[in-house]
């Protein structure tokens, strides 16, 4: 049994919730950015590639300040500033729409970390990988709900700008579970036992590398939706990934599968495969793009359940926040070149794009196998 059970589950319906409401954005920005208002692709590239820089910077923040200032204060002012997405609605043009997605999506990170080191708080080490497991698995939940009521919403030809103005609606209740939340309250003077060596920064550099191939979903969202010339079809593959993902991270969490091993080929080696397939597939259509979106999603469930696992156990309880800004800096900076170089190349062609992202996950799997069989 979990200890603190009662307070992992509120974290977790929090995160539900939270995605409940933003991950509609998340899917609704490529229509509306490139479809709706014709901005070109490798101008969505470079889009991405701002929500996710300065979604950098500020993940960092998030982490380090949370364990100076209190890790649910961040939490909470990070979640409850994730409403800006719902702005789109009011959007007259694309870069309206950015401005609005942008600032939503950096305070979703502001507040990340923060709320990754308050479910370490509450549970013990060998209680980790089934705790972020449930988190994930909740939390993905929320998104796939989220994608489901958009493509009805949009099957039936209701207006995608209304739509995301009720996201703001459980993003509100997200944050009130947050608060409730006995955890985060302690402040920690700059943390000195985190065991920052070559597992640590190993790691790190997998996790970007991993960002690089990590590209933002939008780009198979584009590509399901080319190739059908359905807008909704496309946001379904969004919805097919998620719901993979959500069931996954619960199955890892529960099986308390090793760690490094279960990044490694559950993680990257899986999305490697996914991006090839994406690359050399997805000419075949929906019987190709849903089976490739949902081994992509048990490729980020496995990242979202051990890579937290990993590092909450590499670094000590005064540092829990900024051990998870700098998974969230090492993610965010390969995301935020992989969408810039997966912009340009995908204008040229996609597969030339899925086969960049493939070739960079496969750099993160032999980076974690090396930790697999050379670690002590």
């Amino acid at each position: 049994m979990i200890k603190n059970r009662n307070e992992v589950l509120k974290i977790a319906f929090s995160a539900f919730f939270a995605d409940l409401g933003y991950q509609a954005g998340i899917a609704a920005f490529p229509i509306i950015f490139v479809v709706i208002y014709h901005a070109p692709i490798p101008l969505y590239g470079l889009a991405e590639s701002l929500n996710y820089g300065i979604g950098t910077f500020l993940a960092y923040v998030g982490g380090t300040l949370g364990d100076r200032i209190g890790r649910k204060r961040i939490a909470i002012l990070g979640n409850s500033l994730i409403t800006l997405i719902a702005l789109m609605g009011l959007s007259r043009d694309y870069v309206q729409a950015l401005i609005a997605f942008m600032l939503g999506w950096w305070f979703r990170n502001l507040r990340t970390p923060p709320r990754r080191a308050m479910m370490a708080e509450v549970t013990l080490p060998e209680d980790r990988s089934e705790a972020y497991g449930i988190l994930h698995s909740l939390d993905i939940a929320g998104a796939m709900l989220s994608i489901v009521a958009l493509v009805i919403s949009l099957y039936l030809h209701f207006s995608i700008f209304i739509f995301m103005l009720f996201t703001a609606l459980p993003l509100v209740v997200s944050t009130l579970i947050l608060s409730t939340v006995k955890a985060g309250q302690n402040k920690f003077k700059k943390g000195s036992s985190a065991k920052r060596g070559r597992v640590f920064w190993t790691l790190i550099i997998s996790t970007m590398f991993f960002g690089f191939s990590q590209y933002s979903f939008g780009f198979p969202i584009i590509t399901t939706t080319q190739i059908t010339g359905e807008d909704y079809l496309g946001i379904l593959s969004y919805g097919v990934f998620l719901g993979s993902s959500s069931l996954f991270g619960y199955i890892f969490g529960r099986l308390r599968l090793n760690e490094y091993r279960g990044l490694a080929f559950l993680g990257y080696l899986v999305g490697a495969i996914a991006s090839f397939g994406f690359a050399f597939l997805s000419g075949i259509g929906i019987s190709s793009l849903y089976p490739l979106s949902f081994v992509m999603g048990v490729s980020v469930a496995s990242t979202e359940t051990f890579e937290p696992t990993i590092m909450s156990k590499l670094v000590g309880e005064e540092s829990y926040g900024a051990g998870m800004g700098f998974l969230s800096v090492g993610r965010s900076v390969g995301i935020f070149i992989g969408n810039s170089v997966m912009g340009l190349l995908y204008q040229i062609s996609y597969t030339h794009a899925y086969v960049f992202a493939a070739a960079m996950s496969l750099v993160s799997f032999l980076l974690i196998l090396t930790l697999v069989y050379g670690r002590k």
